[in-house]
């Protein structure tokens, strides 16, 4: 999942605005151009025929080089910030286990096992469901995820927010607040576990209909239309989601504590 705020808070977040988009590239556009376009060649990667085109590198390689962007990009995101990055974890964990699955369910020749679509269908929704269990979970636990995806002290001025709320003797409504829109983003969350689950066995369910010859390119064919349309028609509504989650607790905030939304915001 991508952090993207609304255009009245990108001059507060300028690189968080810069970092979503370099994201955006590395770890969904760049993956699927290069598995779009470099998966022809031979299934054997130490094979290299004459006549092929340089960026036809086969499916083996297209494979391990789409997959190890967001890896590394993940990991140089932890060693620079040098903090723990739920988000960062998660896309690496996605990436891992889509490279476990592979190495399993590719058969001599690049025939693809049969029950591909259902395995990667489970993993698809397996990751957005555990968030979504999580940020229910970490509410009652006192540690809430909706202090890392939305409500983050780098945005918004929490500490200026309690200490209103507390004079203003609003505590009970704040928490009330604050669980609600835990609720909405584990909802969210659910959604997109739902939906990632049916698209990725629409596509994979695909694969394994194809001649055996042609079933690894498909799959890494696959596995680029599942991540790209992944984002369109189930991240941009994810995204659009925590922006309503975001606008919802601002003006809810403003209301309990009288601070405008220049004063709720960090500057």
């Amino acid at each position: 999942m991508i952090q993207i705020f609304p255009s009245e808070f990108m001059d507060k977040t300028p690189n968080k605005s810069q970092s979503s988009l370099l994201g955006i590239f590395i770890n969904i556009l760049l993956p699927v151009l290069i598995l779009d376009y470099c998966s022809a060649g031979p299934a054997n990667p130490l094979e290299r025929p004459e006549g092929e085109n340089f960026w036809h590198i086969g499916p083996v390689w297209a494979l391990v080089i789409a997959l190890s962007l967001p890896l590394v990009y993940g990991i140089r995101s932890l060693v620079v910030s040098r903090k723990f990055d739920l988000m960062s974890v998660v896309g690496m964990a996605g990436v891992l286990l889509t490279g476990v699955i592979s190495i399993f369910v590719i058969g001599p020749e690049g025939r693809i096992h049969s029950a591909t679509p259902w395995l990667f269908a489970g993993k698809e929704a397996l990751i957005p469901l555990i968030l979504a269990a999580a940020v229910v979970v970490s509410r009652s636990a006192g540690t809430p995820l909706l202090n890392m995806f939305i409500y983050t002290p780098e945005l918004f001025d929490v500490r200026r927010i309690e200490q209103t709320v507390a004079a203003n003797g609003e505590e009970r409504a704040y928490q009330k607040l604050l669980a609600n829109s835990s609720w909405i983003l584990a909802g969210t969350l659910v959604a997109s576990s739902i939906g990632n689950f049916f698209l990725s066995l629409s596509f994979m369910s695909s694969v394994i209909q194809q001649p055996e010859a042609e079933q690894q390119v498909a799959y890494n064919a696959a596995i680029g239309s599942i991540t790209w349309w992944g984002f369109l028609i189930i991240g941009i509504p994810i995204l659009a989601a925590l922006v309503f989650i975001m606008t919802r607790l601002i003006k809810r905030l403003g209301r309990l504590t009288g601070l405008s939304r220049d004063e709720l915001l960090l500057k």
